[in-house]
């Protein structure tokens, strides 16, 4: 039953799941597909969940309030925003990979039986334009979690998440992070390379500052972890073969032989400052694990 409040009509109080399941969106979702209010995957959602398509664009710019990349960058959703956002990111901060796995299994659990709102129009439109339509990554992790195994139904008992540590859910994971990740980076650099100015998005890298493979999971997504570098200097970067000092500049390895070529693709930049993000700069502390266990010296 809905509360009346002044003129304004409320739905009914949002659940920890539903919450969760929205988060899961979130984290899905980039800052353009996230601002708009007609985006097919909000609607789906919003089916599933029994709620409009309204309640759900707000419950994602509630969570934006306190995404902690968005917040490093000054930018706020609805002043309103409940205790379920904020518990979510709190848990989200401790457990990372944990509960966004559990987020999006309980998205799909709310989507699975849902079709995609204008599905059949938007695949008429691409089959025009490219014989083998492209997935966005909602519909491909949607797919992969999907297609994981899952426990037997036992009766009376909630079925929440397929066991984790399953290679679907590995993959699922590991490009949804990325994708948030870049996302963050994308937003802060301003689509450009820090190094070069660069500014042809399919060649930007979302690099990271402590390598992935060693990053806890909230370090893997953290923005203060990461450089938007042009393919070739993210390379160089990630290999050790360059890095950044505190005040940002740039220290080229001395392995690196001297050369025309490599003197202007790599020692150029011996001593430049990168350009720094708007907001959320490399934290120290990333930057000295790079310097003491990347970086290659002579």
């Amino acid at each position: 039953m809905n509360m009346q409040s002044g003129n304004r009509t409320r739905g009914p109080k949002w659940s920890y799941d539903e919450t969760l399941a929205t988060f899961g969106l979130y984290m899905m979702l980039n800052q353009r597909q996230r601002n708009d209010k007609n985006n097919p995957h909000i609607a789906q959602l919003a089916v599933g969940l029994n709620r409009t398509a309204s309640s759900v664009y707000m419950k994602l710019m509630n969570l934006r309030a306190h995404d902690p990349n968005e917040h490093a960058r000054g930018v706020s959703g609805l002043a309103h925003s409940g205790k379920l956002e904020i518990q979510i990111w709190k848990e989200y901060q401790e457990q990372s990979d944990k509960l966004l796995i559990l987020a999006l299994n309980v998205y799909v659990s709310f989507i699975e039986k849902v079709p995609l709102p204008t599905q059949d129009a938007r695949n008429r439109r691409t089959m025009h334009s490219s014989p083998t339509p492209q997935k966005s990554l909602v519909e491909e992790t949607t797919s992969l979690l999907i297609d994981a195994p899952r426990p037997p139904i036992v009766a009376g008992q909630q079925q929440t998440t397929a066991p984790l540590g399953s290679e679907h859910e590995t993959t699922a994971l590991s490009r949804v992070n990325q994708s948030y990740f870049r996302n963050a980076l994308i937003a802060n650099y301003h689509d450009t390379c820090c190094l070069t100015g660069i500014n042809i998005d399919p060649l930007l890298i979302a690099s990271h500052i402590k390598p992935w493979k060693v990053s806890t999971g909230f370090e893997k997504t953290n923005a203060a972890n990461g450089l938007l570098l042009n393919a070739f200097h993210d390379k160089a970067f990630d290999r050790g073969y360059m890095t950044i000092d505190d005040d940002y500049r740039v220290h080229i390895s001395a392995r690196v032989p001297h050369n025309d070529i490599n003197d202007y693709w790599m020692y150029q930049f011996e001593g430049r400052y990168i350009t720094l993000p708007s907001s959320n700069p490399p934290s120290h502390e990333f930057i000295e694990y790079h310097q003491k266990h990347v970086f290659l010296t002579a």
